[in-house]
């Protein structure tokens, strides 16, 4: 008797920032490396996130719950916080709620713009749903990787992260390559910020399927990617 396909995994609620910076050639993006022995995207190159936690509704309720993640998880691991004023820290090791309860800094949740909604497909056993923010850089903060939940932490154009993907020096998840390639093409920071705050919402759950080219990833047209079917091997070594 043939077992019944497994349900699929309940994907969990996370959030990832992506930040931005003006640079003499253009814009920059903060990316993180993930450690090799993380038990999701190890190795990869990605935006600073991770999952909502109910902490993170504690300090300024579940409407705000996904912004404060976003925040805390950039702060947890690179040591860039978002808040104004910005409080004096002892490094990323200093426990966020703490410091936020301690300074009475106010968290600049509204400075986040709502950018990509993807969820992981329903065949893959670790799922996550997943909301991205677009956000100024805070300045004066210097991003230092945590060495726990990543090993490095750089500020790098948008292009140039695509193009190591592209000739396979680097991993990268599919929703990170696309978010790459859609800010790639704005030549400064207010340009990306104005174009996604009236670029629609549209949630992504990827399709895999196969082709004659290899392995694609399917989209819906209306996430506004510029492109529906997506070969593997474009965005992650074999």
């Amino acid at each position: 008797m043939t077992a019944a396909p497994a349900a699929p995994v309940t994907p969990r609620l996370a959030a990832s920032l992506i930040l931005l910076r003006d640079a003499a050639a253009g814009p920059e993006v903060l990316m993180v490396e993930r450690t090799g022995s993380a038990s999701y995207a190890a190795g990869k190159f990605v935006f600073p996130g991770g999952t909502v936690d109910a902490a993170d509704a504690a300090l300024s309720g579940p409407e705000a719950a996904l912004r404060i993640a976003a925040i805390r998880e950039t702060y947890e691991e690179c040591g860039l916080l978002l808040a104004e004023p910005a409080p004096v820290r002892s490094g990323p090791d200093q426990d966020f709620a703490t410091l936020v309860q301690r300074t009475g800094c106010a968290l600049a949740t509204q400075s986040l713009v709502p950018f990509a909604h993807w969820i992981t497909p329903p065949h893959l056993p670790k799922r996550f749903d997943t909301h991205f923010f677009l956000a100024p850089a805070p300045a004066d903060q210097t991003a230092t990787a945590d060495l726990r939940e990543v090993v490095s932490a750089a500020w790098l154009p948008p292009q140039a992260v695509v193009a190591a993907a592209e000739a396979a020096e680097l991993n990268l998840m599919f929703a990170t390559y696309m978010n790459l390639r859609w800010l790639a093409r704005h030549d400064s920071v207010a340009s990306a910020l104005a174009a996604a705050q009236v670029r629609p919402i549209v949630t992504v759950i990827p399709e895999p399927a196969d082709s004659p080219q290899g392995r694609v990833f399917r989209i819906p047209e209306a996430a506004a990617y510029g492109e529906t079917d997506v070969l593997e091997h474009r965005f992650r070594r074999s």
